[in-house]
């Protein structure tokens, strides 16, 4: 699915001292098979707009061919939000075990498949959890365990758009390679979008083609990976630690190259150690 921003506004109470201005006159395209990061302000309202929770005040928004506007009607909302997963930590899960709230969703997007519970077993194993928690409460789960049985959960219906927020929150280095690793796998083997949400650039640092950083609801600093090394993205945002480590060795004349894989920097320096 091709996502497509056209001089799209949207502000709330406008010209009152309540106004909320999270987009304003945002034109970009998130290409479909890619991995799109937004951080700055207010970004939980991309994922409000792409499942029409919110709608723009001026401009439009266009998946594949459907055009969302102000006033535009769409015949079946629901065809779109199956489309579009977003991982929802605040879920109230209405079961009490986790096979049987798969199954829910599973029913509740009408995603079928001839062997249900092994199609559940992967689900989960996919997302980081083994086929003992089938059993569990998904209530009683800790939070770092409910967002990988939410991951789970969206998963099982095989959305086109995966949108995440704040995922990394909580996950150890391990687990949030894996993920990475994961999220490459839905993009380069099954053509997913993924879109991640959140200000954390360590974990995006590697994994995503686009970042926009939005500031006042304006795209302030936009770029592919190579952005990660120019220092206007910094007026705005931490800078992760590779970024931070290389930049201090080519202060001090080190020749080292701006590199956006852990490993291979890793290498870089094993070369150059004398």
């Amino acid at each position: 699915m091709e996502i497509v921003f056209n001089k799209l506004s949207l502000i709330e109470n406008k010209n009152t001292n309540k106004e909320i201005k999270y987009l304003d006159n945002v034109s970009l395209t998130i290409n479909e098979g890619s991995i799109v990061g937004f951080s700055g302000d207010n970004i939980s309202v991309i994922s409000n707009l792409l499942m029409v929770i919110k709608r723009p005040s001026k401009g439009e928004l266009k998946l594949d061919d459907l055009v969302i506007k102000r006033t535009s009607h769409i015949n079946n909302i629901n065809m779109l939000r199956k489309k579009i997963g977003v991982l929802d930590t605040k879920n109230n899960f209405v079961t009490k075990s986790v096979k049987e709230e798969i199954k829910l969703v599973m029913k509740n997007y009408e995603y079928k498949t001839k062997n249900e519970n092994q199609h559940i077993v992967d689900s989960l194993k996919i997302a980081g959890l083994s086929e003992d928690y089938l059993d569990r409460n998904p209530n009683e789960l800790s939070m770092t365990e409910k967002k990988k049985f939410n991951l789970a959960c969206l998963l099982s219906y095989n959305p086109e758009v995966i949108i995440l927020e704040d995922f990394y929150k909580g996950l150890i280095y391990r687990e949030r390679e894996y993920y990475k690793k994961l999220f490459l796998k839905l993009k380069n083997k099954f053509k997913k979008t993924i879109i991640i949400l959140g200000n954390d650039l360590t974990f995006m640092f590697n994994l995503v083609d686009n970042l926009y950083v939005i500031n006042k609801g304006k795209v302030v600093v936009s770029g592919d990976k190579d952005i990660f090394y120019k220092d206007e993205l910094y007026s705005y945002l931490e800078m992760p630690k590779i970024v931070e480590f290389t930049k201090y060795a080519q202060s001090k004349d080190h020749k080292i190259l701006e590199y956006t894989d852990l490993k291979e920097l890793i290498k870089e320096l094993y070369r150059n150690v004398k």
